[in-house]
């Protein structure tokens, strides 16, 4: 028996989340033994390549201490020599340099794209064995999320930045190593910078931490609502809603921005206090070495290395604090993902517990007390106390009005959720104590909505075979299989008419192909593994008649062999039920066949009556229309559905890309036009932008004034300790100058951080805000091609922009003062000594040409990888926002393979390049101790022929290096700059494209009062990537008031002339009229906010029913009042008070907590509380229960009166009250005709 839980306890359990606090070292969770070594072999490499820095300061004051000796005496022989040696130990710190760098960068690259790939198939993995409820709770867009950009801030976090941080960590520690060998009592004076440098890094983590937290959960919230808008993309676009969309992502991604802007001003100032203590330190060095030397406690050499070694320092705390934030960032990533990879669902499909059930099952189904509420409503039970029997071989149906359960019996059959009470049985099993894949492998379940997944039509209806005993058949044997299946549903002649057939790939979620043909490849998928529970949820709303006869036809046929449970609206589709069950707010009110329900009179009864119109004759309208258009042939022939769905998306394999037709991928802009065009996001902080410019061109000025100072003091040290006052007197002068400088240098340097937090975070938000922007001026057809999918455009808003910050902040600062560093130090080197300056210098042009390469191999690296990746995200968000989908058909481990083999593909691209962008990084590395080697050795010439005093000597040389050292500096940020500008390209091709139809556009004709009046003229249209005519010079005309109804078989068009009338696309001949004016000389918006459209499968936001009721209109100008009439009017309004919260209630991420019909009655009221002139109706009333749709119907027929209507319909019966029907097949008018209300006929018919 299954355990015994609380009503709460199984509410909670079910949507519970425990939030992970993971360290940076839990990061690493998945790598392997063999990860392990090679990560600790990259970490010494890293840290023994930081070592190689301080390394040259031995060397540097033994040759100082050479040169102060030799200077202006005679007979220099020896010093020549020993220059020379201690010279070529520059070339084996090189060497060493070279081989720790690559080593480590490439390792930690590797590891970093392995790791990260490990993490998301464990987060995928993940994903695909939680509970229905999370996604309720937390919606699909923030969960997808997780998968792109969360997983990209562990992958910066776990890459370069750690082998650089690393490498500072060596060089602080061989720098005390160094400094503790030759000196201890100096150095144990210093040692109090490393403690203050700790308490920051630790203290200064934690709280940057919650930033970083903070606003990964805002951004996710953002990231979310956008993912939403713009899967519906089309509903998004007609309600004219996306001023109030930009308005709420703004919202979210100014609280990410502030989190931001304190995350790294903090690090900023972290910063800043470093680098004052660095020279704090060297001042203080300066000060007591003055003293010990003049007192003979110390050497020259000693005071010398101690200070260049605490200098060397002071910069790695510089490089680390440059790269803290990532750290921070990637462990805040890394416990939101791991908290989702650490639940346990309490519904887990991959579970091996349970009972195996055989394909021999009876599959007689028991509901037993079952009461359920749904866990992101839990104040409304959904079913009290439901005790009923399906039969095996028995067509069992149920019915009611729209909310009263139906749906939740497929729902907790499919275990999606479980009930708070009672039991569900199978075979007399609990279905608890069932494997649960084992269990819902033998049930095959049809929503109103199927989802169909971006592949093909053969895979789509393949699907329906997994777990199943044919899943190992034969290729030809399963082709057979699925052609079987098809014809079954009624789809096998027009998928033969598709341009590929069955290998027509069928867009995201289906969204090729019309509603009613989803249904029908859904309907194959669910045949053809011959399951033994066969549910069926409004499978049937969105067929023509005369193709849902045929399938239900097939149904009557296989339902002696298994289980039937048909959810319905249209009763005429069950009446030869076995058994038919009455729900009624979530209780049995009666149960029975049709004929004996009947003759109580009561629900049932009520119900049929209220579909069922009939004439003075007795007979019902639906029989004499539908019996007079078959005898006039109202379908000529089955065609090709060439309409694109409201939803829609066109496949890959069809489209002919043009070049304003998407975000080009070329690498066309110069690299100034990019430059300008980031800094054009940036303008309105120019003022803070200058701040940071000076601050960094002052900061930039340290080390070249650190030279001539370090120049000054080197020549008072080296004073004999028999002048100890003066050597003191002086070197506490040079002293008190550095500590002037760490003073300056601290505040600079915190000034530039704050500033360059506040324009990156800015400069974050407008790129995001801009690009949502961009994105919804877009005309639909952009949104059809593949490299502009959901998942590409949501991955752009998120880790492209996080890559165009990689120019921004802390990166951007140190880039800057290195530059200003490079070019001070050069004017100070030449302005001191300028053979010295020019020799030393001559390495810097190829450190500069190597790190530019470098830079241009990430670039092509990330354009490599792009679509790879974008590919990855698509196929993350296709999988979290079908999840249903995913679950009922056991598909699991099939897209988990699948998402393993782009993950790979995508890390192989980049291994390559890797290779080479580390060889140059450290080829650049390692050039500088080649330009310390022969500076010593030019310079030893210089000041053994007299021409340089040791003063020029140390500063010329200590300004070029460290200029040659900012140079290398710059370009250890080439995959950051690389990143940037391959998403600066990106950003740039999205603002440039002008869209076709922009809905956001003030030009264009003020609509005024409109009448109403439709008219085309002879209209021709086929979609931009496709030859085929989907209209064919179709001419109407609709009066003001008038109602005109189309009708005609499922892809004859209908569709495509309400996507026309709402501008969605032009038509390629022929024009379209409202009162008099062609509707392209119309403001866009002014034009859509005339219209209301209610669609087949309509789409709700996340967030309140009022919120929704209210997206696209003007909040002040829509009183209580309007809200209420229009919710009347659709028979929502009395469902809206009964809940608890009311008009304030949450619908969930797209509507997920409402039923179909609700959904749909809401979209019709959230359409007439706009008052539009115009009402287009593709579909309305498909969704909801009879008593609904009658009460809605007439509403609609009384609404019409003072508003034209155009409605679109398969059932005759519901354009009834129609003043003109047109038929239309193959894209043309075949009929046309009046409605002629009283006799119930339509007359005039051509």
């Amino acid at each position: 028996m299954a355990p015994k839980y609380t009503e709460a306890s199984i509410i909670e359990k079910q949507i519970s989340f425990s939030v992970v606090k993971i360290t940076f070292l839990g990061l690493y969770r998945y790598a392997t033994t063999i990860d392990a070594v090679l990560l600790f072999i990259c970490a010494v490499s890293a840290i023994l390549a930081g070592a190689c820095q301080p390394a040259p300061t031995l060397v540097f004051s033994r040759i100082a201490y050479i040169f102060v000796q030799t200077e202006g005496t005679t007979g220099h022989q020896d010093s020549s020599s020993a220059v020379d040696h201690y010279t070529l130990l520059f070339l084996y710190i090189a060497i060493g340099s070279f081989v720790t760098q690559y080593v480590s960068t490439t390792g930690f690259i590797y590891l970093g794209a392995k790791i990260t790939r490990r993490i998301k198939e464990h987060c995928m993995e993940s994903i695909l064995t939680q509970n229905v409820a999370l996604f309720d709770e937390r919606g699909a867009g923030e969960i997808a999320t997780q998968l792109t950009s969360d997983a990209h801030l562990i992958q910066e976090g776990l890459s370069q930045k750690l082998a650089l941080t690393l490498s500072a960590v060596g060089t602080l520690g061989a720098t005390f190593i160094i400094a503790f060998t030759v000196q201890w009592k100096i150095t144990f004076m210093l040692i109090w910078c490393i403690v203050v440098g700790v308490i920051l890094l630790l203290g200064g983590n934690k709280i940057a931490a919650r930033y970083s937290g903070k606003a990964l959960e805002a951004y996710s919230a953002g990231g979310s609502l956008a993912e939403e808008a713009l899967s519906a993309i089309r509903y998004t676009t007609a309600l004219g809603m996306q001023r109030d969309i930009l308005d709420r992502y703004s919202t979210q991604i100014k609280s990410a921005e502030k989190h931001g802007f304190r995350l790294k001003s903090f690090m900023g100032a972290m910063v800043g206090f470093a680098v004052g203590i660095g020279y704090v330190n060297v001042a203080l060095a300066f000060w007591q070495g003055s003293r010990y030397l003049s007192f003979g406690s110390a050497t020259f050499t000693a005071v010398v290395t101690i200070t260049l070694a605490i200098k060397s320092a002071a910069f790695s705390v510089l490089g680390v604090g440059a790269n803290a934030g990532a750290f921070v960032s990637a462990v805040a990533a890394g416990g939101r993902v791991f908290s989702l990879i650490d639940r346990i669902s309490p519904i887990d499909s991959s579970s091996a517990d349970g009972l195996v059930i055989s394909d021999d099952i009876v599959g007689q189904i028991e509901f037993r007390d079952v009461k359920h509420i749904y866990p992101s409503r839990p104040s409304v039970v959904v079913a009290d106390n439901l005790t009923l029997t399906f039969r095996p071989g028995q067509m069992t149906a149920v019915v009611g009005s729209s909310g009263a359960g139906k749906s939740t019996i497929g729902h907790l059959l499919e275990r999606f959720y479980d009930p708070v009470a009672g039991q569900i049985l199978l075979d007399n099993l609990d279905i608890r104590d069932i494997n649960l894949k084992s269990l819902r492998q033998n049930i095959r379940l049809v929503d109103q909505e199927p989802s169909l997944f971006n592949t093909t039509v053969v895979e789509n209806i393949a699907y329906g075979l997994v777990g199943t005993k044919f899943e190992s058949h034969t290729p030809e044997k399963k082709q057979q299989m699925i052609e079987n299946a098809a014809r079954l549903a009624c789809a096998h002649d027009f998928i033969m008419q598709l341009p590929d057939g069955y290998l027509t790939r069928v867009g995201a979620r289906g969204s090729k192909l019309s509603g009613g043909q989803k249904q029908r490849i859904a309907i194959a998928r669910a045949l053809i593994g011959q399951p033994k529970i066969l549910i069926l949820d409004e499978a049937t709303s969105a067929l023509d008649t005369t193709t849902e006869i045929q399938v239900q036809n097939t149904l009557k046929a296989v339902r002696s062999t298994c289980t039937t449970i048909i959810i319905a609206h249209r009763l005429s589709t069950i009446q030869g039920a076995d058994n038919i069950i009455v729900l009624d707010g979530g209780r049995i009110v009666e149960q029975g066949k049709h004929d004996h329900l009947m003759q109580l009179q009561g629900n049932y009864f009520l119900l049929v009556e209220a579909q069922t119109h009939r004439d003075s004759a007795g007979n019902t309208i639906d029989a004499k229309v539908e019996a007079d258009l078959t005898e006039k042939r109202l379908s000529i022939s089955k065609a090709l559905d060439t309409q694109l769905a409201l939803d829609g998306e066109l496949p890959a394999s069809w489209l002919k890309t043009s070049p304003d037709d998407l975000i080009d991928k070329s690498n066309g802009d110069s690299s100034l036009a990019l430059a300008r065009f980031v800094a054009s996001l940036n303008l309105k902080e120019l003022p803070i932008i200058s701040l940071g410019l000076v601050c960094s061109i002052i900061a930039g000025f340290e080390e070249p004034i650190s030279a001539i100072l370090f120049g000054k003091a080197i020549t008072a040290i080296a004073l004999p300790p028999s002048e100890g006052s003066l050597l003191r007197r002086r070197a506490g002068l040079w002293s008190l100058m550095f500590l002037v400088l760490a003073l300056v240098e601290c505040l600079v340097f915190i000034i530039q951080g704050v500033a360059f937090a506040y324009c990156s975070e800015r400069l974050v938000y407008r790129a995001r805000y801009r690009a949502l922007e961009a994105i919804l001026r877009q005309e639909i057809s952009f949104f059809e091609k593949e490299e502009n999918s959901i998942g590409a455009l949501t991955s752009l808003l998120s880790v492209e922009s996080t890559n165009l910050a990689g120019i921004s902040g802390a990166t951007l600062g140190t880039i800057l003062i290195a530059i200003s560093t490079l070019v001070t130090a050069f004017v100070v080197g030449c302005a001191f000594g300028w053979k010295l300056a020019l020799v030393c210098s001559s390495v810097i042009p190829v450190l500069v040409g190597s790190g530019f390469y470098g830079v241009w191999l990430v670039a092509r690296l990330q354009e490599q990888t792009d679509r790879v990746s974008k590919e990855t995200a698509a196929y993350a968000t296709e999988t979290v926002t079908s999840i249903q989908t995913v679950f009922a058909f056991t598909r699991e481990q099939d897209v988990l393979a699948y998402f393993k083999q782009v993950l790979a593909i995508s890390e192989r691209a980049g291994l390559k390049t890797n290779l080479k962008t580390s060889a140059l990084y450290a080829l650049s590395q390692s050039l500088l101790y080649a330009c310390m080697g022969l500076g010593f050795w030019f310079g030893g010439r210089l000041i053994l022929w007299r021409e340089y005093s040791t003063f020029q000597f140390v500063t010329v040389y200590s300004s070029i290096t460290m200029g040659a050292f900012s140079a290398g500096l710059v370009f250890s940020f080439a995959p950051d700059i690389g990143k940037a500008k391959k998403s600066a390209q990106d950003f740039k091709r999205l603002f440039d494209r002008k869209s076709k139809i922009d809905p956001l556009n003030s030009s264009g004709y003020s609509v005024g009062n409109v009448q109403g009046r439709i008219e085309f003229r002879n209209v021709s249209f086929r979609y931009p990537s496709r030859p085929d005519l989907v209209l064919d010079g179709v001419s109407f005309t609709i009066e003001p008031g008038q109602h005109v109804a189309l009708v005609g078989e499922t892809g004859s068009g209908k569709s495509t002339i309400i996507s026309l009338l709402e501008r969605f696309y032009d038509p390629t001949h022929g024009e379209i009229l409202v009162d008099g004016q062609p509707i392209t000389t119309l403001n866009v918006k002014e034009y859509r906010q005339a219209l209301g459209l209610v669609i087949q499968e309509p789409s709700l936001y996340d967030g309140t029913i009022r919120e929704n009721l209210l997206l696209g209109l003007n909040p002040e100008a829509t009183s209580d009042e309007m809200i209420a009439s229009a919710c009347k009017t659709a028979n929502i309004y009395d469902f809206i008070l009964s809940l608890p919260d009311g008009f304030s209630t949450t619908v969930g991420n797209r509507g997920s907590q409402l039923s179909g019909g609700q959904k749909q009655r809401l979209a019709l009221a959230r359409a007439l509380v706009q008052r539009p002139a115009i009402l287009l109706l593709d579909e309305a009333t498909s969704a909801v229960d009879a008593k609904s749709e009658k009460l809605i119907q007439e509403a609609l027929d009384s609404a019409s009166e003072c508003r034209t209507a155009l409605t679109i319909a398969h059932r005759l019966s519901t354009v009834r009250n129609a003043d003109v029907i047109y038929v239309l097949d193959q894209g043309r008018i075949i009929e046309a005709g009046l409605a002629v209300k009283d006799e119930g006929l339509v007359e005039g018919l051509d």
